[in-house]
This record gives structure tokens, sequence and C-alpha cells, in this order.
């Protein structure tokens, strides 16, 4: 059987709901420096959503806490990140009916992964998950999404990425690729006024794909 498309996931707010786990680290990561700046880290981070965290940081650290920021800095505050989050995440549960679709697609959609997440991170929560086996490729920081995408496509194969934030969308603008937008309550006002294709669950994902891609 010949493969002539593929799927390539975003992986926190669209896999996992694992988006809000980090919303709430990178509130945490910055609490000793009081509320003020936490919640403007926050708020940036919300709006930079599917970035690189360490794109993150270094933003944070010059424009917001005014200090300089070292590599050795940067991996600690990377560490301890992971620290505040991956057991959360860990506790999380792959959606059913993104399971019952990887398993009943997998001879016939390549599938990859697309994430701002570190990727050793990806690589271990993936197997920890135990859903690494499903991903032809699985691509994270510090290489951007745009990067990610254009290795996928040089297949050639007709590919759709599902993603969840203003980062996702715009990658996928970048590369002429066709986005489909996972809905959940932190991402509804950010793309109220856009006219994109969207699912709000992965039960309505056959039937988007039916419709539209397959």
């Amino acid at each position: 059987m010949i493969i002539r498309k593929q799927i390539i996931f975003d992986f926190d707010g669209v896999i996992l709901k694992s988006h809000k786990v980090k919303s709430q680290a990178f509130y945490d990561l910055f609490s000793s420096y009081g509320k003020k700046i936490s919640e403007k880290v926050l708020s940036y981070h919300l709006k930079n959503e599917g970035k690189s965290r360490f794109i993150k940081f270094k933003y944070i650290y010059k424009n917001i806490l005014k200090e300089k920021i070292s590599k050795k800095k940067l991996d600690l505050l990377s560490e301890n990140f992971d620290a505040i989050s991956l057991k959360k995440i860990n506790e999380l549960k792959i959606p059913k009916y993104l399971i019952y679709f990887l398993k009943k697609n997998k001879k016939k959609i390549l599938f990859h992964i697309s994430t701002g997440t570190p990727q050793k991170i990806i690589e271990k929560i993936l197997k920890k998950k135990k859903i690494n086996h499903y991903f032809k490729n699985v691509y994270g920081s510090p290489a951007k999404k745009i990067v990610h995408i254009n290795k996928i496509k040089k297949n050639k194969k007709d590919t759709l990425f599902i993603g969840d934030s203003f980062e996702d969308f715009l990658s996928c603008k970048k590369t002429k690729t066709q986005f489909l937008l996972k809905m959940h309550n932190e991402n509804k006002l950010k793309f109220k006024n856009l006219k994109v294709n969207k699912i709000k669950n992965f039960k309505n994902l056959e039937n988007f794909l039916n419709k539209n891609f397959l």
C-alpha cells in the first residue's frame, strides 16, 4: 500500500491537555519575583503558546526581569520547569478517540509530531505514554515548527497539521500547509475572527478528514 497522506500533531493542548499544566508552570517558575511579575510572565506565555520555552525564557529575562541570562541559567530554568510540570503531565490521559484513530489509520496515514517541547523531553513523554510507536517522526525544540514542517513535507505527501496555537497557524501559513484547529477554552478567543477548520475533540476528526482530507 502506498501512503499518500500524513498528519502532523502538535502536542500540548492537542494530543494531551498539558497546556494548562505548562501555563501554571510558567507562573510558578517566576513566583519568587512576586505576583505582578508572575502575571506578566503568564500573559506573555499565553500570547506565545507553541513557541520554544527557551525563546520565552530569553524574552522574559530581557524584557520583564531586565536581567541577563546565561546558557547555564537557561538550562537550569528548563530543568526546574520540567520538575514542576512533568509529574502532572504523566498523570494526564491520552484521549481514547485519538488512540482509536491512530490504531485504525496507522497503515494508511503517516503520523508525525511537531512541538515546542524540548526534543529529549517529548521523546520521554511519548515513551511513557506508550504512543511513540505511532509516529514516523517526532520533532521538538530548539528547532522551530517551520523547520519541522519543511522536513516532513520533503516527502511530497499531502499534509495536515493539527494544532491549537497561533504559532501553529502561522507556521502552517508560512509553509502552505493545511491547518486544523483543535479547539479548547483557552484558544477560542484567539481564533474567534479567523476562518479556520476546527474540531472540538478527536471524536469529530474522522468525519472532518473524510470530507476535507482523505
